[in-house]
């Protein structure tokens, strides 16, 4: 046995170690986004420094929290080449549409970038001179090690930038503390309220998913192909539709820690060299069933499935992974809340449901606006849409239509009676600021009319 001294000795070496280790969790998260300024970033993307703080993560929401407890960042990662995109489409319907108490913005951008920099200046002063409610956070992500070769995977006729992005979607948790992340894209666009009946389900986040698209498009298919090869497990779904995707931060480290664990790699750029073999490559589509074979009693779980019947498609699957009949119901428990666009400026191809949303939920608040009148006055069933998965067969046709305008009524409901107590804020003077504050950049955003020029509003 140990005599009392050397207990002693042990006691004091361990606590030395604790705070040292402490000392430089506080140093890494104090320094907030000038941590990220410098190459650390990139350090971080060693998986001794990812282990470390992984540590730190819990692994569940404490069951004490209620849900309106629990922190969000909306996380975008972003390049100055995508800038129209981030304000005609994103920012434009976000100050509409997602409640600036819900949650802080953060931005990642390039550091080698001189654009990147510029751009970033503009912004985070535009944001602390008119819309001072809403938190932004900018950060800059530095080049990974070999980027001349690794990013060119895995989307070889796409560029660099595209590339890089896929890259660093496996590392959105690093740039935030925050439990959950509502992960978007620059070409998302908003196209009604977030609300916390959109994002949860009791405590366990939405998602939503389908193989629908994978018969109707190539690049789908390869995307869930490479993520079944990637884990080792057959895909459930497609999940590259709609924006935000809410996810929690541990889902990414837990994700890279198994794909380190399954390849027996060194850091995680083997692993991306190892996946990009198998094609395209869907980040959120990979992490998301990783969570479905290992962590999806913490999802509410919202699948379509167009290939075979239920019983015939969970024959691929083990016992534990299996579909269940509650994941699988004919309307969504909320209507889907974003509209994720192909082009720049697309999303205002769908600016009727933009329109229908904004007038639909301040009448619901008890707000007669004269914005609201003549051919802005549109009805509850010009948001049906939103119920559609993408690529799959309209959603609300039969009987199935009258529970879908219920849906959409309760929504509204909710959102006009937090209108009315002042729990959220709605002005199209919002709106109207930045379509002022993008000409800064030497550009203008298409206008938002009052209904699709081909008399169809499309969903990608």
């Amino acid at each position: 046995m140990l005599n009392f001294p050397a207990k002693k000795l042990i006691r004091f070496v361990l606590l030395v170690s604790l705070a040292i280790n402490f000392l430089l969790a506080v140093y890494i998260y104090s320094k907030n986004g000038n941590y990220f300024f410098s190459n650390a970033v990139a350090m971080l993307h060693d998986q001794r420094f990812i282990a470390q703080l992984s540590n730190d993560i819990p692994r569940t929401i404490p069951a004490k929290y209620a849900i309106d407890e629990v922190s969000v960042t909306v996380f975008m990662r972003m390049t100055g080449l995508h800038i129209r995109r981030f304000y005609c489409d994103f920012l434009r319907t976000s100050v509409l549409f997602w409640p600036a108490s819900y949650g802080k913005l953060v931005l990642v951008f390039d550091q080698e970038s001189a654009l990147d920099q510029k751009l970033a200046k503009i912004l985070a002063r535009q944001f602390d001179q008119f819309f001072p409610d809403r938190k932004l956070e900018i950060l800059y992500e530095a080049l990974p090690k070999d980027h001349e070769t690794l990013l060119k995977l895995p989307w070889p006729k796409r560029d660099t930038g595209y590339n890089r992005q896929i890259w660093s979607s496996f590392f959105n948790d690093l740039y935030t503390n925050d439990t959950i992340i509502a992960w978007v894209d620059s070409d998302t666009a908003f196209s009604s309220s977030v609300t916390l009946n959109s994002m949860y389900n009791g405590t366990r986040l939405r998602v939503i998913g389908t193989d629908c698209t994978v018969s109707r498009a190539d690049f789908a298919k390869r995307c869930v192909k490479s993520a079944e090869i990637s884990i080792g497990r057959p895909a459930v779904a497609d999940f590259m539709l709609h924006f935000p995707v809410y996810i929690y931060r541990d889902t990414f480290a837990n994700c890279r820690d198994y794909l380190m664990r399954r390849y027996k790699a060194r850091n995680f750029e083997d692993v991306y060299r190892n996946i990009s073999q198998y094609g395209f490559i869907s980040p959120v589509t990979t992490i998301l069933n990783y969570a479905w074979h290992f962590e999806r009693d913490r999802y509410d779980w919202n699948f379509k499935i167009c290939s075979a019947p239920l019983d015939e498609f969970n024959k691929r699957f083990q016992e534990n992974a299996t579909i269940r009949p509650y994941d699988i119901q004919p309307v969504l428990a909320d209507p889907q809340l974003s509209v994720h666009t192909g082009n720049p400026g697309s999303a205002l191809e769908s600016a009727q449901l933009i329109l229908a949303s904004y007038c639909l939920s301040h009448k619901a608040a008890g707000h007669n606006l004269t914005f609201c009148t003549g051919k802005r006055d549109l009805p509850l069933d010009n948001n049906l849409i939103l119920f559609k998965y993408g690529r799959a067969p309209e959603t609300c046709t039969g009987d199935l239509k009258t529970t879908c305008l219920a849906v959409l009524q309760r929504h509204y409901d909710l959102v006009g009676s937090e209108i009315r107590e002042k729990k959220r804020r709605m002005e199209w003077s919002d709106l109207e600021i930045v379509e002022k504050l993008v000409k800064e950049i030497n550009t203008t955003c298409p206008a938002i009319h009052n209904g699709s020029p081909k008399g169809k509003i499309p969903v990608v």
